[in-house]
């Protein structure tokens, strides 16, 4: 790999692995980053394209009074229903995938290291859009025991762990993986690891 070739890393994981704890480390080292979750939060604002098929599948009771989608209520639908959850993926991810290829291309005229975290990389089929993948690990009990503490029940915990590519297969398919199940000072170390190693490569 020349010094000249640009680095896209692609950050996934299972639920409440800690995948956002890990981005927020990252950026203290490489500022152009983009998510597929912020992305998502962008196209389905009201009078955007994808807000309206998502009102025309599943109806107007998904929304907040503001006229907002209400992600709560959409959440209780999709995750209890697969088919309804694929209708939703098959509607919102050629939109956020585009936006997501936009935003790399725009990033990488500005930095030769450009990061973008998709829970469901793999799920999407986004994997050759990353060079580098790395996958935020960690024991089902914690991901409970994080995600309950969002306030959500252990049912819906587990049927949302079910919803996703099994995390065992997800490392069996990562670059760099990268285990949160002790401290804080702890991931950080792992974290710098990774960097480490992303800026060795990008010598290379």
């Amino acid at each position: 790999m020349s010094a000249s070739k640009n680095i896209v890393i692609g950050i996934t994981g299972g639920v409440a692995t800690g995948k956002s704890t890990v981005v927020a480390l990252l950026k203290k080292y490489f500022k152009y980053f983009t998510s597929a979750d912020e992305i998502a939060h962008r196209i389905v604002k009201p009078g955007m394209p994808a807000y309206k098929r998502i009102i025309k599948a599943f109806g107007r009771d998904i929304l907040a009074k503001d006229g907002k989608i209400d992600r709560k209520l959409l959440a209780k639908v999709i995750f209890n229903t697969p088919a309804k959850r694929k209708q939703l993926q098959d509607i919102t991810h050629p939109d956020i995938i585009l936006t997501m290829k936009k935003d790399i291309n725009g990033f990488k005229k500005k930095s030769k290291i450009v990061l973008f975290e998709a829970p469901l990389l793999f799920e999407a089929g986004m994997e050759k859009m990353a060079d580098i993948i790395a996958v935020v690990a960690s024991s089902k009990k914690n991901q409970i025991k994080r995600f309950t503490k969002k306030g959500h029940t252990k049912t819906d915990t587990l049927r949302r762990i079910k919803a996703q590519i099994p995390l065992k297969e997800k490392i069996k398919k990562a670059d760099v993986v990268i285990y949160n199940d002790s401290s804080l000072t702890d991931l950080k170390k792992s974290v710098k690891e990774m960097v480490e190693v992303i800026r060795e490569i990008q010598k290379k």
